[in-house]
């Protein structure tokens, strides 16, 4: 069994058999546990009795025959007559007791064989099924679990933090499951968030374990604003829960309204893990995760800005240190009087497809997660994070449905945009530029190596023409053949080493004039709306 899940009931006692009702008779199928119809063992969970079967209970659970043997042994020794039955609320956790009548539904079913569970419920009827000694049940859950890990593990560890106790030990199979459920979220983050039912789960999570998933250097997403994104969330619908206002997630990052359910669980999982703290520690503890040094520029001024009230003042003076910390160039001096000082932090793993070599100097990748075509609507757009190559600052600009330029409705277009500089004389100009923008196919077999279309151009960049690509870089529906496994697109601009000497303010200024026009493969400015045809004498666009 790859997670391990062997029932751990022992040889003892009879188990249920696999298909047919746990009573294997005709008149036993006919027994429901709904109507309490021949009843003679009431099960009490909380505030509500089952009126139910003692043979069928003790032929299905070794747990329900050894009460009821204890019980008859009493009776027989002729001792005080005990009240006959089962309370099984300070037996099960309190979070099974919600799934204790789909239990029932597997006892008392006449084919166990087919028995279907909900996705929310495996775990915790697993966990049912290994208190009450349930074999059957067991090796039902553990097989549906096992076929679908891969898609519900954050459904998996929510439920497992909803039973677990701190400092109580599950048994291995449990454990288990729990640590392959945080690896795999790790490893899968961005596109269980892609998913409204697992990423509500992700919200449930309690921020300790939450804060274990962030940690990760693995942690696949497409860049760090996805994780700052994903805190804001957490953190909003938990402090409306606090506060009991209405569930509207408006800053979280396009999480969706459907998240702000998961704010009452998110607190009731803090509480599960020994977590009795305020908003504030919650939120000390999930924006300590967030690698403030490589976030965007858009989401650092939001998470400063004092309309959002996101950080503490300590939180606040955290992020601009670890900012600065990767941006000035005076060393450890500049640092000296903070104790601890701070130590740099690393950007996340990058994603690109086995084989293709790490970015140089002067090229700039950009990675973004695309799960499907209605993501994104015309004229979104998402930037990378930009990058100095000489004085000129640039960055790679996409609109993953396209632009309203006239192009067909659903083309991906990409390019190459300046970013101003607030030292930059007014005037500003970098002239004849060459440069190149791919899009990076993965590997779709094995011994296949990646692949990649490229186009490029010249361009002089100035004031009024930020940016320069192409409109129609991939035609509608050709995206999905760049696709990675995790629905990944990867992008790589660079600029032409003939052209470094043109990256400098001195060098751009002095040059003889700006580019006249394009000579490439239908370049255009992400604003304009292209009214000349391509010309037949252009560059190679590379590789398809």
């Amino acid at each position: 069994s790859p997670l391990g899940l062997h029932f751990s009931g022992g040889a003892a006692g009879a188990s249920s058999t696999s298909s047919g009702s746990a009573g294997g008779g005709v008149g036993m199928m006919m027994l429901s546990w709904r109507d309490g119809r021949f009843s003679d063992w009431p099960v009490q969970v909380e505030d509500k009795t089952y009126r139910l079967h003692a043979f069928i209970l003790a032929r299905a659970s070794m747990f329900f025959e050894k009460h009821m043997d204890m019980a008859t042994r009493k009776e027989a020794e002729g001792g005080p007559l005990s009240k006959r039955g089962s309370d099984l609320t300070d037996v099960l956790p309190h979070s099974c007791h919600s799934a204790f009548e789909d239990a029932l539904d597997f006892i008392y079913s006449a084919n166990q064989a087919g028995f279907e569970a909900q996705a929310s419920k495996a775990l915790l009827l697993l966990k049912i099924a290994d208190i009450l000694q349930i074999e059957g049940l067991f090796c039902a859950m553990g097989r549906r679990i096992e076929a679908s890990f891969a898609e519900m593990a954050p459904l998996l560890l929510e439920q497992y933090c909803r039973f677990h106790i701190p400092g109580t030990d599950d048994g291995a199979a449990l454990r288990q499951i729990r640590d392959g459920a945080v690896d795999l979220i790790v490893r899968k983050f961005q596109p269980f968030l892609a998913n409204p039912e697992m990423r509500t789960a992700l919200l449930r999570l309690p921020a300790q374990v939450l804060a274990e998933v962030l940690e990760e250097e693995n942690l696949l997403v497409d860049s760090e604003d996805a994780v700052y994104d994903f805190v804001a969330g957490r953190l909003q619908v938990a402090r409306e829960s606090d506060e009991g206002a209405s569930a509207s997630c408006s800053m979280a990052g396009g999480l969706g309204s459907d998240a702000a359910s998961a704010g009452s669980q998110a607190l009731a999982a803090d509480k599960a893990e020994g977590m009795e703290c305020t908003e504030d520690d919650r939120a000390d503890l999930l924006w300590h995760r967030v690698r403030w040094a490589h976030l965007s520029a858009g989401k650092f001024a939001q998470a400063l800005a004092p309309g959002y009230r996101l950080l503490s003042p300590e939180l606040a003076l955290h992020a601009l240190t670890e900012r600065v910390a990767r941006l000035d160039l005076g060393g450890v001096e500049a640092f000296a009087p903070l104790r601890p000082q701070p130590a740099p932090t690393p950007a996340r793993r990058p994603i690109l497809p086995p084989g293709v070599p790490a970015p140089t100097s002067t090229e700039i990748d950009f990675c973004f997660h695309f799960s499907r075509a209605e993501q994104y609507t015309c004229g979104d757009a998402l930037r990378s994070q930009p990058k100095r190559i000489g004085d000129v600052v640039l960055r790679v600009l996409v609109f993953p449905a396209g632009t309203d330029t006239g192009v067909a409705r659903g083309s991906l277009s990409v390019f190459l945009e300046a970013v101003p500089q607030a030292h930059w004389p007014r005037d500003w100009e970098f002239a004849n530029i060459r440069y190149a923008i791919s899009c990076i196919r993965w590997p779709t077999g094995s011994g296949e190596t990646w692949a990649a279309k490229r186009k490029s151009d010249l361009w002089t960049f100035k004031a009024n023409r930020l940016d320069r690509g192409w409109h129609d870089f991939l035609a509608p529906g050709e995206i999905h053949r760049y696709l990675g496994p995790d629905g990944f697109v990867c992008l790589r601009g660079q600029l032409e080493p003939e052209c470094l000497a043109r990256t400098f303010l001195l060098s751009s200024q002095a040059g003889s004039g700006s580019y006249p026009g394009p000579n490439g493969e239908a370049a255009a400015s992400s604003a304009s709306r292209r009214s000349w045809a391509p010309r037949t004498s252009g560059l190679p666009a590379g590789p398809e």
